[in-house]
């Protein structure tokens, strides 16, 4: 078991490899020449940014934390950090609040265990302790990381691509 701690991070992104149908998504936390990645799905891309959006919409509203627009951030652009290789793969993602920063806890498998049974003592984990800021720029990049994919089907709304798909509502 490897534990992750970056608080705070120098750097955390999302980011993919690959083309539009066929992107594998990562997670990247750096700092201090330190590098993690972790593999997860698009779908947890938009449950940690909307899971994060709705955090900042509480703290905002509940503690009077000023939270700044989406245009006020500077949205970190560059692609990730390569060469890298997975760490682990997520298994379980929380996002909390301490009073004075966000935190980002991820846990999961490295890529040699997925698909085997896992005692408590096999689970990676990652903790990145994030400022409002940080969290607000994480939001924007992963958005606009998930909205790059493949254009949704005018009729289904499920993900087109150059070569079409299976619509149900052409059936």
């Amino acid at each position: 078991m490897q534990r992750f701690v970056f608080d705070p991070p120098e750097r955390f992104v999302v980011g993919t490899v690959g083309q539009p149908g066929e992107r594998a998504f990562f997670l990247q936390a750096a700092s201090d020449g330190r590098l993690v990645t972790i593999g997860l799905e698009k779908a947890e891309v938009t449950a940690l940014a909307e899971g994060l959006s709705a955090l900042l919409g509480q703290v905002g509203q509940q503690q009077g934390v000023s939270v700044p627009a989406a245009a006020d951030v500077e949205v970190d652009l560059a692609p990730l950090q390569a060469p890298f290789e997975e760490d682990f793969h997520l298994g379980q993602l929380t996002v909390s609040w301490d009073g004075r920063r966000v935190f980002v806890d991820a846990a999961g498998l490295a890529a040699g265990q997925l698909g085997t049974a896992a005692s408590e003592e096999d689970v990676d984990s990652l903790r990145v302790g994030l400022t409002i800021s940080q969290t607000r720029a994480f939001i924007e990049r992963a958005r606009s990381i998930v909205a790059a994919g493949r254009p949704a089907c005018v009729l289904c709304g499920r993900p087109d691509g150059p070569d079409g798909h299976f619509c149900p509502r052409l059936n």
